[in-house]
Parts: structure tokens; C-alpha cells; sequence
């Protein structure tokens, strides 16, 4: 075995470290949204923005404000150095690159500003309100200030992206977010661009009596404004030359050799991470969040070589532990090999894995959520079709199956799949608890007149009218997108669980209690309905359960009354909201 030596200090991001850029991100794009909200202002007047100003200045230039806002930008910068010289591999997703050329940049736009407000504000008392700082700006310096404005937003607005993209609601609340960050910085130039072009024409008196400052109190901040990018720069070479020479010292190390189950063996310098060797190489490696140890995507299993192998850091052991992997798993992205390894990649690496994932959100690698979960059987299906031709069967089946499943879709609810004459819908994949009941209990009603109009239709082609019978259940299920890796394939949500079983065997019990549907206590209790007259309470023994569960059932669907509308019998009524 070929051993290397051990890095001195754990590659990928440390978990208080990933807090701090975090955190620290955060600040600064408070900063960012709440100025460029205030350059929007210039679409009303300047009077708007400086009154705006007022306000923000009173808490970004008080002690607490420059303290916190100030370390955080520091703070923020180091660590983004930092993690620049820990990569052994610039291979990365295109937006990490995006955001961090973008971040690099920064500093560079950023530095004659500050220096010429802030700075200047706090050394020679020099009066930047808005009218002041837009004249010195327009229109010389629109097209590099406008440049900054876009450089900072779309940085903060990706590691916002990496950050919420995990987050249960985000894809709920996406295309508002999309929409503001698109929004927020077109309002703040044609804010910017307004107050240029309607700027008085003589400067603003100073706001008190003051001294005319000193030529070269002028002089020095001109010379540090043209002087600090050069000097950020030149931190900058000295940065990537650290990189590059410790990249070229890498190589002269002892080589650690992967080998991948069902793939190449390669070999790579100590210091990378298994996420970033399988790039180096071109070796299909899933990872949606893009190695920030936000998903278990990129888990592996180690199968030689684990005794080597540092103990995992606290990220990643709580990602490994909400999983429930193995003592031999784990995250390809933080797992830094310092001896030759044997692994076995644990998820599907199809190159268009993450594009999938992105464009069907969550699901492409599932996620647990409380749902309504629909079975609808046809009734007496399997006698009637043995005594018809596979066509009259097919085409009682369509009949059937195509008109309820549009009932389901009218209502909000999710057709998971066909089962011969049975339907699987979900209900509140994309909708708050409350309101996939609520839909599922209507869609119940709708099925039912749907029925009934379709035996009318077709008395004269069956001799037996068709029934049905309908199990509902809520409670949590596993969504997820299941089967092969193709992409056709991928494109359905299906749920499994618990709560799927029990739906089913409430409709099977639709047949023994001799009613239509048998809904659970739990979905009536989401609903957020009082039961009323038709429903009858049961309480009954499900297979595989210790304890009876509570349902209502109903004779007919059509006992379900609509919400808000009367009925006979007396309909449900929606529980006063908290």
C-alpha cells in the first residue's frame, strides 16, 4: 500500500468556518439589499434617498454597526482567501466559479468607493449625502459603479442559492425570491441613473459651518483610492502564487491510488478531496449541492483502506447520521485520502443527474412531508373482465381511469401511478398540510358525481353500474422520484410509507364496512372539519397495526359536502384557525 502523508489540517470546509463565511455572508448582503433598496428610491426623488439614508446610516455608522459591519467584511474576505488556498482543484460546478471570480472582484470595485465615502466621511469629514456622492459619480463612473452593484448581487445572491436550496420551503418561495433578485438591482440603477440625471445644478451646501478642507487631504485620499486596488491586487498574486507553488510541491509527494468499484484506478497528489479526484478525472460522481456538505449525495462506501481514513468532522458526521449510513460511509467531498482507498459510489452519477435535480426540485432525491394520500379501486373490475374481450376491458378501464384522474388533477392532486383499475393520487405535494386535505376530501366528492354521470352514460355498454371505493389517509410519506436512472423515468413522484399502506388498506376496508370511502380521523383533523351527520365513526383493526385507528366512513362520496356550500346532510364545517 502507498501511503502519504496525512494533510496538517482536515480538507473541506470546517464546520465553524462554513458558520462564519456564513454568517458573515449574511450581514453583508443585508448591507447590499437594504443600499441598493435605497439607491431604488432615486425613481421618487432625492429627497427619498437621503431621508432613506438617514435611517440606515443611524445603525450601519453607530459604534455596533461599524464594528459588526466591518469585521464582517474582513472576516469575509479571509475566509474567502483561505478557502482559495485550501482547493487543490479549481475543478467546480459553474456557479462556484461564477461566484468566485465575482468575489475576487469585489474588493477591487469596492475599494475607491469606500474610500472616497466612508473613508473619507470618517477622516476629513467630507459630506457624502446622496446628491454629493451621485455628482461625483455621474456619468464618468455609471458603467464601473453599475458593474460593482451587479458583481456584488449575483455573488450573494449564489451563496444565498447554496445556502436555502435544501430548505423544505425554498422551492415554494423561489419564484419570489427570483423575482427580487431580479427586480432589486434593475430598480436600484434606474434609481442611481434618475438621481444622475436630475441632480441640482450646483452642490449641496455642507450641512454646517465647516472648514474648507486642505488640498492635500484631498490629494491623499485621491492617491489611496487609485493606490488600494493595486494593493489588493498584488494580495490577490501573492494568493494564487502560494496556491499554484503548493499545487506544484503536491506533485512531487507520494501518490494516493483510488480505486473506484465498477470504474478506473487513478491516482492523485494527498490533499484533494475523493470528490475532487473523481473530477480531476472525469469520473461521473453525483453531488447537487456542488460539495458543501449540504446533501449526502456524494457518499460513498469505503471498502479498503477506511482504518487510514481521519475520523469524520462534525458537518459531516450530522449529514451521515440524518441518512442513517454505515461506519463505512462516506461524504466524497469532505473525505480527503492520505492512503490508497477502495470505494463504491452509493448514488446514480448519470451526467445529467444534477440538471434533473434542479429542474424537479427536492424530490429527484426524495423528501419526507405530510401529504393526503388517495386509493381509489374500481369495484368489481375483475369479474366483469373476464368475461369481455381485452378491448371492452381497455376501453372500460379508459372510460374509467381518464375521467377521475382529471377529477384528481382539478383539485391540486398528484396521480402517482395506475395499479390496473386502482388509483394512488398524493395530495399537497406543493400545498400546506391543511389545504392537500381539504382538496383530497373534495376530489372524493367530485370522483363520486364524476361516477355517477359516467354510469349514466354507459347503462346501455355494462349491465352492472360501476362503484368504487376510496381510502383516504394524511400523514407523513417519502416523495421521491424512483426507478432507473433514465430521465423519462425519473420524472414521476412517488410516495412511500406508512401512510400509503394504511390509505390502502382504508380502502380495502371500504368493501367490509359496505361504504363508498373510509377516511382516517387524521385527514378529517387536517382538514380542519368537524365530522358531521353522514359520517359514521369506526373504530377499526388494520393488518400489521397494534392499535385500531379511528375513521369515518361514508356511504356515498356524496356525503362529502363541499366546503362553505350547504349540504343535506349537514355539511362539514372548517375549524376557526388559530
Amino acid at each position: 500500500m502507498n501511503a502519504a502523508p496525512a494533510p496538517g489540517r482536515a480538507r473541506g470546509p470546517h464546520y465553524a468556518l462554513t458558520q462564519w463565511r456564513l454568517a458573515t455572508g449574511l450581514v453583508l448582503f443585508a448591507f447590499a439589499a437594504t443600499h441598493f433598496a435605497n439607491h431604488a428610491l432615486g425613481l421618487v426623488s432625492l429627497d427619498a434617498m437621503e431621508a432613506v439614508r438617514q435611517w440606515r446610516i443611524a445603525v450601519t455608522r453607530s459604534l455596533p454597526g461599524t464594528v459588526v459591519l466591518g469585521a464582517s467584511a474582513l472576516i469575509h474576505l479571509a475566509l474567502g482567501l483561505g478557502r482559495l488556498v485550501q482547493r487543490r482543484s479549481l475543478r467546480m460546478a459553474p456557479s462556484d466559479a461564477v461566484q468566485l471570480v465575482f468575489g475576487l472582484l469585489i474588493p477591487f470595485l469596492l475599494l475607491p468607493h469606500l474610500i472616497g465615502t466612508r473613508f473619507a466621511h470618517e477622516l476629513i469629514g467630507h459630506d457624502d449625502r446622496y446628491a454629493n456622492v451621485v455628482r461625483a459619480l455621474w456619468p464618468d463612473d455609471l458603467l464601473r459603479q453599475s458593474g460593482l452593484l451587479l458583481v456584488v448581487w449575483v455573488h450573494g445572491c449564489i451563496g444565498l442559492h447554496h445556502w436555502l436550496s435544501f430548505k423544505p420551503w425554498y422551492r415554494r418561495a423561489a419564484w419570489a425570491l427570483y423575482a427580487g433578485a431580479i427586480a432589486l438591482p434593475l430598480l436600484s440603477l434606474a434609481g442611481f441613473i434618475t438621481a444622475g440625471r436630475t441632480l441640482p445644478p450646483h452642490p449641496l451646501p455642507p450641512p454646517a459651518p465647516t472648514a474648507t478642507l486642505p488640498p492635500e487631504a484631498w490629494a491623499g485620499l485621491r492617491a489611496a483610492m487609485d493606490i488600494a486596488p493595486w494593493l489588493y491586487l498584488a494580495l490577490l498574486a501573492a494568493v494564487l502564487a502560494w496556491r499554484f507553488g503548493r499545487g506544484a510541491a503536491d506533485r512531487l509527494l507520494p501518490q494516493v491510488r483510488v480505486s473506484y468499484v465498477g470504474g478506473p484506478t487513478v491516482t492523485a497528489p494527498p490533499g484533494l478531496s475523493l470528490l475532487e479526484v473523481s473530477r480531476r478525472y472525469g469520473i461521473p460522481h453525483a453531488s447537487v449541492c456542488d460539495g458543501h456538505a449540504r446533501c449526502s449525495t456524494c457518499r460513498v462506501r469505503v471498502l479498503q483502506g477506511i482504518e487510514h481514513l481521519p475520523e469524520p468532522s462534525r458537518v459531516e458526521r450530522q449529514v451521515l447520521e440524518r441518512v442513517g449510513a454505515g461506519p463505512n460511509v462516506r461524504l466524497a467531498c469532505q473525505l480527503v485520502p492520505s492512503a490508497d482507498l477502495q470505494v463504491a459510489t452509493l448514488l446514480p452519477a448519470q451526467p445529467h443527474a444534477r440538471a434533473v435535480s434542479l429542474r424537479q426540485d427536492r424530490f429527484f432525491w426524495g423528501v419526507e412531508q405530510p401529504v393526503t394520500i388517495m386509493f381509489a379501486d374500481l369495484r368489481g373490475f375483475t369479474a366483469l373482465s373476464e368475461t369481455r374481450l381485452p378491448y371492452d376491458v381497455v376501453f372500460m378501464l379508459n372510460q374509467y381511469l381518464g375521467p377521475m384522474s382529471e377529477v384528481i388533477l382539478e383539485h391540486g392532486g398528484y396521480v402517482d401511478k395506475f395499479m390496473g383499475d386502482g388509483i394512488l393520487a398524493i395530495f399537497g405535494i406543493d400545498r400546506p398540510p391543511t389545504d392537500g386535505a381539504r382538496r383530497a376530501l373534495a376530489a372524493t366528492r367530485g370522483m363520486a358525481g364524476t361516477l355517477q354521470a359516467l354510469n349514466a352514460c354507459l347503462h346501455t355498454e355494462f349491465a352492472r353500474p360501476f362503484d368504487i371505493g376510496i381510502g383516504l389517509h394524511f400523514g407523513p410519506a417519502v416523495l421521491g422520484r424512483i426507478g432507473t436512472t433514465a430521465l423519462d423515468a425519473a420524472s414521476r413522484i412517488t410516495a412511500l410509507g406508512d401512510t400509503v399502506n394504511t390509505a390502502n388498506r382504508l380502502e380495502s376496508a371500504c368493501k367490509e364496512l359496505g361504504v363508498q370511502v373510509v377516511v382516517s380521523q387524521a385527514t378529517i383533523a387536517a382538514a380542519g372539519y368537524t365530522p358531521c351527520a353522514a359520517a359514521q365513526p369506526r373504530s377499526i383493526q388494520l393488518r400489521g397495526k397494534a392499535q385500531p385507528l379511528e375513521v369515518f366512513a361514508f356511504h356515498s362520496a356524496l356525503d362529502i359536502p363541499q366546503p362553505g356550500a350547504p349540504a343535506s346532510p349537514p355539511p362539514l364545517t372548517a375549524a376557526t384557525a388559530p
